[in-house]
């Protein structure tokens, strides 16, 4: 019986455990689910994806020039200090111009020594112009004494042929008259007058055959010294051809030691250095009053920074990419853009030293940037649709990177924070460009990522929308 009791007992022991520990698991199973985190949420927009290359880049200032004398000379005065800012045609630096002045005082010199010259051969050629004209008189009387030579000679076979005639005439009347005298029809008388005039008539031709020779002997004469004439003539025309041309270019030697003199004293005003532009000025390379200048000698420079090229050596490798107009950003430390511009230069050859191609971008300053300083630039080869996620909002886990998205969770009102996994591209400002794993409309959490897990309950404590 007690056996029994005991039995009894232990059942309703066991049963009564068992109730309670049923009644424990329920409540247990009844416990309130844990409160959502309150996140903010941003929804992902389309951005634009850039594709770009960072090199460093040198800023060369597109107005600096070399100042430099263009005379020899020591140096006088120096009107500026260094790092002073200066207009341009604003004296920098004065030299004595010891050797210019002597050399104006010989070029002065040869000025006159030509215009004696040029003097001289304009006398040389009156004297000859007066040889000519004297020449040329002698020529126009020797021509008359031709024409009248020729006349007398010309005369001179008339009266030949005349007497000639009258010698056969002569003959004729000898010839008759002796016929006649030996018939007897005439007295000797008449034959004595016949043979006169034949003797006559033949001493007249004779003394024209004499004339004529005397002629024809004047005209040879005269025509020989006309001749002669006309060849002194022609020498005195090729002496004054000569003087000209001696005169022409004593005149253009002249006017050459002038302008050469000119030169010279235009040397003069080169013993001042100005400003070609306005900027500042640079160290006088250890150059003080009283020392030496050569000519071509840098002494100072002048630099302008209102306007910079950006000089950047890309790689030869990446030559087919470039292209002018391509957009280049100067960047800061934070990378933020500091100036934006083109490409406006490719260098046609390539940097043997270091095979990298030259290319410029031209920009304005604004009192940013210093001569030769080296700065970030970034060349943007390419843009295209994407999306873009804060930095701060991506998580590593082993190697893979996730982030938070807002889901919809059991009800349609309530938000689970899902963990997806994206594979990001290079850093775009304080972004990830995104290659996978999100899309443009998926809702990312943004605040709290280190208070989530896969799934946790989330809320919306503010909904913000980016504007990239």
């Amino acid at each position: 019986m007690n056996n029994h009791f005991y039995a009894k007992n232990l059942f309703t022991a066991v049963s009564l455990v068992t109730v309670l520990t049923a009644g424990c698991s329920q409540e247990q199973t009844q416990a309130p689910a844990p409160a959502p985190i309150a996140v903010n949420i941003t929804t992902l927009p389309s951005a634009q994806i850039i594709d770009s290359t960072e090199y460093v880049g040198t800023l060369e200032s597109v107005k600096r020039v070399n100042l430099a004398p263009e005379i020899n000379g020591r140096i006088r005065q120096i009107a500026v200090q260094e790092g002073d800012f200066v207009t341009q045609g604003q004296l920098i630096a004065e030299l004595e111009p010891t050797q210019q002045e002597e050399n104006v005082f010989a070029a002065d010199a040869n000025v006159q020594s030509q215009i004696a010259a040029y003097n001289q051969s304009e006398s040389e050629l009156k004297q000859r112009e007066g040889e000519k004209n004297s020449t040329s008189a002698q020529v126009a009387g020797l021509r008359a004494d031709v024409s009248r030579a020729e006349a007398n000679l010309k005369s001179a076979l008339a009266n030949l042929q005349r007497a000639t005639a009258d010698l056969e005439l002569a003959k004729v009347n000898h010839e008759r008259s002796i016929f006649l005298v030996n018939s007897g029809v005439l007295p000797k008388q008449d034959l004595d007058d016949k043979t006169r005039d034949l003797n006559t008539t033949r001493a007249t031709v004779l003394a024209q055959e004499e004339a004529v020779q005397a002629a024809r002997s004047q005209v040879q004469t005269t025509k020989e010294s006309l001749n002669s004439a006309l060849s002194n003539l022609q020498v005195a025309e090729e002496r004054i051809e000569g003087a000209k041309a001696n005169v022409a270019r004593n005149k253009a030697l002249i006017d050459q030691s002038r302008g050469n003199k000119g030169s010279i004293q235009q040397e003069l005003i080169f013993n001042s250095i100005v400003a070609p532009v306005s900027g500042v000025v640079g160290d006088f390379k250890k150059k003080k009053v009283g020392d030496y200048l050569n000519r071509g000698e840098t002494f100072t420079t002048i630099t302008s920074n209102d306007q910079f090229h950006l000089n950047v050596n890309v790689p030869s490798e990446s030559l087919n990419r470039l292209k002018i107009g391509l957009p280049v950003e100067i960047l800061n430390e934070n990378n933020s853009v500091l100036v934006s511009g083109n490409v406006n230069f490719i260098s046609p050859v390539v940097d043997q030293s270091n095979q990298s191609v030259n290319i410029k971008i031209t920009f304005e300053n604004n009192n940013i940037f210093k001569d030769e300083k080296y700065v970030r630039a970034r060349i943007i080869w390419d843009t295209r649709p994407g999306v873009l996620i804060p930095t701060n909002v991506v998580s590593s886990l082993g190697g893979q990177k996730f982030v938070f998205v807002a889901q919809s969770g059991d009800s349609d009102s309530s938000l689970i924070a899902k963990q997806i996994p994206i594979t990001v591209g290079r850093i775009q400002g304080q972004e990830f460009q995104v290659i996978s794993g999100v899309r443009p409309g998926d809702r990312i959490v943004t605040s709290r990522i280190l208070d989530l897990r896969d799934k946790t309950p989330i809320t919306e404590a503010e909904l913000t929308s980016s504007t990239n």
